[in-house]
């Protein structure tokens, strides 16, 4: 759960299919405070309709649902922008990279490509890693071509 809330999970779980658990409550928590606050701002209308209790009631919801909605789209535009790299992309162009879908929805990915969005997980760390060994690798070579020069120490200024 840590390494989930802190973005360090490198996969979502495998059956988060085309929504993700965070989009579904994201979707429910604006459903919710919309109706709540419809309901309550009819009540604020016609304040003169209702039992003064019942209105003052709604003052309270109305302002819970109005900051649970402003909460709600201040994550969601946070984790559409800069939580999640490729997320924006997916927005302004509608598409997303293979890595970015076998990443962050693996069972959509899987019914979308027939793939296992495990195996290319692996698949791309394999990659990686053989990258990261090869340039290192190179730079130790580089290293051993290159002549070793001694540095001197700085010489005290003269009076």
């Amino acid at each position: 759960m840590k390494e989930y809330v802190s973005n360090e999970e490198k996969l979502e779980a495998a059956e988060t299919g085309f929504f993700n658990g965070g989009q579904k409550l994201y979707f429910w928590a604006i459903v919710v405070s919309a109706v709540l606050f419809l309901i309550t701002g009819v009540l604020l209308w016609f304040d003169d309709t209702f039992p003064r209790w019942l209105v003052a009631v709604s003052y309270v919801l109305h302002d819970i649902a109005g900051l649970l909605m402003l909460a709600g789209f201040v994550v969601h535009v946070y984790e559409g922008t800069a939580a999640q790299p490729g997320t924006f992309r997916s927005m302004t162009e509608g598409t997303v990279t293979e890595e970015w879908a076998w990443t962050h929805h693996p069972a959509w990915y899987a019914e979308v490509t027939g793939r296992d969005p495990r195996e290319e997980y692996e698949r791309a760390a394999r990659r990686r890693d053989e990258r990261e060994r090869a340039l290192d690798e190179s730079e130790r070579e580089q290293d051993a071509r290159e002549p070793r020069v001694e540095a001197k120490p700085p010489r005290p200024p003269s009076r």
